[in-house]
């Protein structure tokens, strides 16, 4: 059975040896075009390289049809032996065939079939141009993309931009390589084209290039690759890239590191963000500071602990805010620590951090800052406890009160009435005995809030109280100039009607000079026995003295006599 297969073959073989010969014969010596055209795609679909001479050789017919089927036939054989011809006929007049030779030089892609397209970035049709750009980005190979690079030094705008759109698309280092030249080049236009270029592509494997891109003497190019690696930057997920662009000499650069790794939030994030308070920016300090108190997690908090004796006055300031958001218990530790700072700022800032915590070891420390020696500080302490409603800080706030020479008094009411435990309420019924007017009527006002925020008053009108009332009421209306002096045997019998404390506040807080005093008991001497009348609600005022205001509807008294 060899025997006739063989011959059966060698049979096929001087069938095709006979069919070339007349395709050849044909592309030779046909007098139509027409079929010179059909000849060469025949013999380019044989592909049979004894055809190949022919093929170059028709080249040079004078019919563009021919030239063209004859390139094209020639990129089907894959031959580097048509490389030649082929970048002859790239100097043809026609752009079609030329066109048409390029596409042949891609397919069979040697080194020299590419030097060869890269010459056609000189051709004055800018079709031709682009189709050789387009052909080197499917090639991707290394020679490929040098001579890409090439374009770039070319005057043509438009062949530079597609160049460039060109290695993008290409995707490799070796490409991203040649667009971090691009950056750096004199022109605007192709730094902006290479930087979009980059920041598209998104990878950071050039990293180190754009980062030392950033050492150049020329303000532009540095402004470029900062504006590249920031978009680098924005959309990677690797840590320690982000982490490397901490250490960029651009402060854009670092300041997106510092935002991307405050939304990662992981304990590698997390060291990157300690690292990043040793910027020599003060505001990329207080970002990185901001984002370790908005994490929140305890290694983010002990970072910070462990910073805060590192840096100046205006980072631990920064540090004790970040430990405020965090609340750990790490964090907490911390700003309790942060009250022996000397910078009274930092302490006012960790009383602050200590009134959002309100752990009972931050209530600790904020009565320890109630001895501080900044009133700024004491001040927030003592509004933080209030705000907490810390039931351990009232002592200290009714040791304040009874203190004629400390002036924390009335916030310390203001946060015994926020407290409002029957403890509380004592102190203030204290307070309503101070010497000084304004501590009595802000301790009166804070009792009557307390009065009716709860459902039952504040003082009880149970007779056995009436004793406690009527002392109450002597010391409010002690003798002096400030106050009207009465015998508290006349109002003895209506301490025990009173309904609220907005009727004991109305029937005591009365001031008056020493005029208006003569001037009303005159008055009322003078007309002993007619009674006052509210010109609001028309009820009798049948008080021992002219009340501010109406103890019935609550309205402020202008009373003529």
């Amino acid at each position: 059975m060899a025997g006739p297969n063989k011959l059966i073959l060698l049979g096929d073989r001087r069938k095709m040896d006979d069919n070339i010969k007349n395709l050849i014969k044909k592309l030779e010596r046909s007098v139509f075009a027409g079929n010179r055209a059909i000849a060469a795609e025949e013999l380019g679909k044989l592909g049979d390289p004894y055809a190949l001479p022919a093929l170059i050789e028709a080249l040079n017919d004078p019919n563009p049809k021919v030239r063209v089927a004859a390139a094209e036939a020639l990129g089907k054989f894959n031959i580097p032996g048509a490389v030649p011809g082929l970048i002859k006929a790239l100097n043809d007049p026609d752009s079609p065939v030329k066109k048409t030779a390029i596409a042949s030089l891609e397919k069979i892609g040697t080194p020299e079939a590419i030097s060869g397209i890269v010459k056609c970035f000189g051709d004055r049709d800018r079709f031709v141009q682009k189709e050789a750009v387009k052909s080197l980005m499917r090639i991707g190979s290394k020679d490929a993309i040098c001579g890409l690079e090439k374009a770039l030094a070319y005057p043509d705008d438009s062949l530079r931009r597609i160049s460039i759109i060109a290695l993008g698309k290409i995707d490799t280092y070796e490409a991203a390589s040649c667009l971090v030249k691009a950056i750096e080049n004199s022109d605007n236009k192709i730094r902006q084209q290479a930087a979009e270029t980059l920041g598209k592509r998104g990878k950071s494997d050039v990293l180190d290039e754009l980062m030392e891109a950033l050492r150049d003497p020329r303000q532009s190019v540095q402004e470029t690759a900062s504006e590249t690696l920031s978009k680098i930057v924005s959309v990677s997920t690797s840590v320690p890239v982000i982490v490397k662009a901490l250490g960029a000499s651009s402060r854009d650069v670092r300041k997106v590191s510092i935002e991307v790794l405050w939304k990662i939030g992981t304990p590698e994030a997390v060291s990157g963000l300690l690292r990043a308070l040793d910027d020599p920016d003060w505001y990329l300090r207080s970002r990185a500071a901001d984002a370790l108190g908005d994490i929140g997690s305890p290694e983010a908090a002990r970072g910070l602990v462990k910073a805060f004796d590192i840096y100046e006055n205006s980072v631990r300031k920064t540090i004790t805010c970040a430990l405020g958001k965090s609340g750990t218990p790490e964090a907490i530790e911390g700003l309790i620590k942060a009250l022996n700072d000397p910078d009274s700022a930092v302490r006012e800032s960790a009383v602050l951090g200590l009134g959002r915590a309100g752990t009972t070891e931050a209530i600790s420390g904020l009565l320890k800052a109630l001895d501080d020696t900044k009133a700024a500080v004491r001040e927030a302490a003592a509004s933080a406890l209030g705000d907490l409603k810390a039931q351990q800080a009232v002592p200290k706030f009714v040791e304040i009160i009874e203190n004629p020479d400390s002036p924390m008094q009335k916030i310390a009411i203001c946060s015994l009435e926020k407290i409002g435990t029957q403890e509380a309420v004592s102190g203030l019924i204290r307070a309503t005995g101070s010497p000084d007017a304004c501590v009595r009527r802000a301790a009166l006002k804070a009792l009557e809030k307390i009065n009716k925020l709860n459902s039952s008053p504040a003082i009880t009108n149970d007779k056995p109280e009436a004793t406690g009332k009527e002392l109450i009421l002597r010391n409010c209306l002690k003798g002096g100039d400030s106050e009207v002096p009465t015998e508290t045997s006349n109002l003895s019998d209506e301490i025990c009607s009173m309904s609220s404390l907005k009727e004991l506040e109305l029937s005591i807080s009365v001031e008056e000079t020493k005029e208006s005093r003569a001037h009303q008991s005159a008055s009322y001497k003078k007309e002993k026995g007619i009674g006052l009348t509210c010109p609001y609600c028309s009820r009798n005022l049948n008080l021992p003295t002219a009340p501010n205001f109406c103890p019935f509807c609550g309205m402020k008294l202008k009373l003529k006599y």
